[in-house]
């Protein structure tokens, strides 16, 4: 089935359910995004309601911990039609500036998909950050990333690590170099068989030193995910498993990206936010799980583990997994799993929007998708109170028309 068709087949599902929705509890009929305002104080959610006691974590979790929280909060390994190796999204960074002004550092972290997760933890600076997907590829993929970021000594070292190459000390570009030069010294070396073989096997190594048992299958998946980023390189790019001719771009182009200021605002655009990843990577504190945003498990689960730390989620980074899940069942169980995150007034919902023909009021020039963030609490009023028609107006709901920019 084509990206159109599988989009198109949601999305009318999606605008009959949520008007269904709407009718149910009583509320007005479905607005136009134009009409929907910011929630009135009556009705908006008070922080003491859903907001988890201020008692956090900030050392690392012990291997044991860690190694439970993805044995027990992870469901059955599901299907999706992409390899998602990489993140499709070139407008990743175009909320850098609303991030750094509206996020609450030392919260929850929550999101979905691969690389583009590490700039969103190194922009918002979490005391535990959790990555959730349908696929269990993508939690073993971030195990490998977790390896790779245990292992590195430099950003040029992280890059060597992925692509299996060589790393070469000598010549390094140092913490004050461009994303470019970065890129360029891993690359320096030919790309060896020899040489992926043994890095592939150490960084497996260390996953299995953490505690996390992998099976025959998980070997042949973490084996062929890494060899993508081998054979491919920086060129890697994300794929449907049903090809539809279209192109998306190039690792090398995602990880050079800069935001609208300008500047190199990636994981690897500067050491500092490097770093502030890797530690927390290194002390366990970047937890992959398998879960459905509409299952019946992960989420509600989490919910419970972070009212147990006292930890309400800061930024929830659902990507456009929401446009999958606008048919009755799966948008109520969607909606209610996002009831049992701990939350407040500050906690944010960062979503993409992929244009299917419909462009995005943000959606910046030479872009294919528009990144917004929106507040929890209003997504919980306009939900019970009118519903969303269609993902669109989810992704358009509320926006400042300068937001982004």
């Amino acid at each position: 089935m084509s990206e159109m068709a599988w989009i198109g087949r949601w999305l009318v599902l999606g605008a009959w359910v949520v008007g269904c929705r709407g009718a149910e509890a009583g509320g007005p009929g479905l607005a136009p995004p134009a009409e929907v305002g910011a929630p009135p104080p009556s009705a908006t959610p008070s922080a003491s309601a859903s907001a988890a006691p201020p008692a956090a974590p900030t050392s690392a979790l012990p291997d044991a911990e860690m190694v439970r929280l993805f044995r027990e909060l992870s469901e059955p390994d599901r299907y999706f039609f992409s390899d998602n190796y990489i993140s499709n999204e070139t407008s990743y960074l175009q909320v850098t500036r609303e991030l750094r002004a509206r996020a609450s550092k030392g919260g929850a972290y929550v999101g979905v998909g691969p690389e583009q997760n590490f700039t969103y933890i190194a922009l918002t600076e979490p005391k535990l950050a959790f990555i959730v997907d349908i696929r269990r590829a993508n939690a073993l993929e971030q195990l490998l990333y977790k390896a790779i970021f245990e292992e590195a000594t430099s950003r040029a070292h992280f890059v060597a690590l992925l692509i299996g190459r060589r790393y070469q000390a000598a010549g390094d570009p140092g913490d004050d170099a461009t994303v470019a030069s970065v890129l360029a010294h891993a690359e320096r070396a030919p790309a060896e068989q020899k040489v992926f073989d043994e890095t592939h096997e150490r960084l497996v190594g260390k996953i299995r030193a953490r505690g996390f048992e992998l099976s025959a299958e998980d070997v042949k998946t973490l084996g062929a995910t890494h060899r993508a980023f081998f054979e491919r390189g920086l060129e890697l790019s994300f794929e449907l498993h049903d090809k539809n001719g279209r192109k998306y771009p190039r690792l090398r182009e995602l990880l050079a990206s800069k935001d609208a200021d300008g500047a190199e605002s990636g994981f690897l655009g500067s050491a500092a936010a490097f770093r502030g990843v890797q530690r927390l990577q290194r002390e366990n504190r970047v937890i992959p799980l398998v879960g459905d945003f509409a299952g019946a498990h992960t989420l509600e689960k989490l919910g419970e583990e972070l009212r147990k730390r006292g930890l309400p989620v800061s930024v929830f980074y659902t990507s456009n997994v929401e446009q999958y899940l606008m048919e009755p069942d799966k948008w109520k169980a969607w909606t209610a799993n996002v009831d049992a995150l701990p939350s407040n007034e500050k906690s944010l919902f960062l979503r993409c929007y992929l244009d299917q023909g419909r462009r995005h009021p943000l959606q910046m020039q030479g872009h294919r998708t528009a990144t917004v963030l929106a507040s929890f609490d209003h997504f919980k009023w306009r939900n019970r109170s009118r519903g969303y028609g269609s993902f669109y107006q989810l992704a358009t709901d509320g926006l400042d028309a300068d937001a982004g920019h």
